[in-house]
């Protein structure tokens, strides 16, 4: 749970009134960056939380990893590798939510992989409930041993949705609680029993910019009534 600003704007656009309200809202923007840990995502079989190390990211900075083996994975299957999840705190909650209501209109993050072949990325939306949910897939490869950027618009008309598993886009970013990143397996990789270590860093949510420009006046409304009051003493 979290508190959200309210903000109701009066003649000339300035702020006459802030509230605060608590519910449950994903931290927008957020970014996570893995600092300090892993901060409780988990490897492919949600088992562990993934392993972290403080170089080597794509800004030479931390990052979160963990190994899989393909030997049980034929191709064309889709292991999930990287699972941020309510149950498990991933990212102290943040990425939990109405991201619709939240205005959140792109996910994305920086992934690394060092299979030999370029990999097709994916992320899996749903609820803590983990069905139905949503997959959209990033269209460009990720080249083996390059640090690289995936996106995903969250948008119902957005062409990267190639799966709503039976419901609509609306049902399903109204109550977030699974992100699910993963991969489609080539058939270079089918059944290979090899180790491959993925990496992970600075996961993303960003909101529409109307949204960002609203809590950013809200920011500055706060400051200056504080200012104020500290005036008037």
């Amino acid at each position: 749970m979290r508190l959200n600003t309210g903000l109701i704007l009066g003649f000339g656009g300035l702020v006459t009134f802030v509230c605060g309200s608590w519910s449950l809202a994903a931290t927008v923007p957020f970014t996570e960056a893995f600092t300090s840990d892993a901060a409780n995502w988990h490897d492919p079989s949600g088992a562990s939380v993934l392993n972290w190390t403080n170089s080597g990211g794509p800004d030479s900075s931390s990052f979160a990893f963990t190994n899989f083996n393909f030997a049980n994975s034929a191709a064309g299957s889709t292991p999930v590798i990287f699972r941020g999840q309510s149950e498990f705190n991933s990212s102290g909650g943040a990425f939990v939510g109405n991201w619709i209501a939240d205005g959140i209109t792109s996910f994305r993050a920086d992934v690394r992989q060092d299979s030999g072949v370029p990999l097709t990325f994916f992320t899996r939306f749903s609820s803590s409930a983990n069905f139905p949910g949503a997959t959209a897939i990033n269209f460009t490869p990720v080249l083996s041993g390059v640090w690289t950027p995936i996106t995903f618009a969250i948008s119902p008309a957005s062409p990267q949705f190639i799966s709503f598993e039976g419901t609509d886009f609306n049902t399903v970013f109204s109550n977030i609680g699974h992100l699910q990143i993963g991969v489609s397996v080539p058939a270079e990789l089918g059944h290979l029993n090899s180790n491959v270590t993925f990496g992970i860093d600075n996961v993303s949510i960003v909101p529409e910019p109307a949204s960002l420009g609203l809590f950013a006046i809200g920011l500055v409304a706060i400051a200056r009534q504080r200012v104020g009051r500290s005036r008037a003493r």
